[in-house]
């Protein structure tokens, strides 16, 4: 499934193109910079008002306590000047009020420094979740009329919900089906989805082309500029292939990898992490 290694320019449509794409990756960065700062800010902020409000807990609980182990003080220090019996019995069930109240304070003591640790992590918040089978329809949208869905079998998408960034992943889709329908041979393309214990995303497209043939898999991601026709409507992709999927895997922390496939052609893996909650409006990154 080598690309064509034409020597033509790319056309201006396609350098838009491309253009494009590298301005999404720069603003995604830009904005995953800003977002760790802004959320550095707020655990800062948090750790603050936590310790704050632990410490105001703590000593709203102990004062009580306190008191009464002044009180408990004091009848002790007149029990046992005592000479009665009843007297003496009576100190000894202080005492052991006394001991109480003292593991009570060190209780609220344990409690303020667990709750001031600084390694305890907030638990994560609760994702918002976008279905696989929206992006995929977005997906076909942007390819346009001349992409034929009819060369295309996708599998495992029912029910998966996805927290990537869908401007992304519809690129990463798109990619893989580009290099897939230009270069892998006339029969059907399978796309097959998937989502793994750890609940990263894996995305397979295979096809029936030629395969490696031995190649250098690296080889395969160098982009390789294709002239467009008026009706490859994703003409900006064109020649990027392998090389677009692999730099917006890469934007959202995930892999990809080449194979050859059984019976000849080639396998396409994606795996992508599920990311942050500003990631999945469809308006963003």
């Amino acid at each position: 499934m080598p690309h064509d290694v034409s020597s033509s320019e790319p056309s201006t449509r396609e350098q838009v193109g491309r253009a494009a794409l590298v301005a999404d990756l720069l603003t995604a960065q830009s904005n995953h910079i800003s977002s760790l700062k802004w959320a550095v800010g707020i655990l800062e902020g948090k750790i603050s008002l936590r310790n704050s409000l632990a410490e105001v807990q703590a000593e709203a609980l102990r004062t009580p306590f306190r008191d009464v182990m002044g009180a408990l003080n004091r009848l002790k220090d007149t029990v046992e000047k005592s000479h009665d019996e009843t007297v003496k019995r009576l100190g000894r069930e202080v005492n052991e009020s006394l001991d109480q109240v003292r593991r009570a304070l060190l209780s609220i003591g344990d409690w303020l420094s667990a709750s001031t640790d600084p390694t305890i992590l907030y638990p994560r918040e609760a994702l918002q979740r976008v279905p696989l089978e929206e992006i995929l329809e977005r997906t076909y949208v942007e390819m346009g009329s001349s992409f034929d869905r009819k060369r295309l079998v996708v599998r495992g998408t029912e029910g998966i919900t996805v927290t990537t960034a869908p401007a992304r992943l519809s690129a990463i889709i798109t990619a893989l089906l580009e290099n897939a329908l230009r270069h892998g041979g006339p029969g059907s393309i399978e796309l097959d989805c998937s989502v793994s214990v750890q609940q990263d995303l894996k995305l397979v497209v295979s096809d029936r082309g030629p395969g490696l043939r031995g190649n250098d898999p690296e080889l395969l991601f160098r982009p390789k500029p294709q002239m467009p026709t008026e009706t490859q409507e994703w003409a900006p992709l064109l020649g990027l292939g392998l090389f677009l999927t692999r730099m917006m895997a890469e934007s959202l922390g995930g892999t990809v990898t080449l194979s050859d496939r059984d019976g000849g052609g080639m396998d396409v893996t994606v795996v992508l992490p599920q990311r942050r909650r500003r990631d999945v409006q469809f308006g963003g990154t």
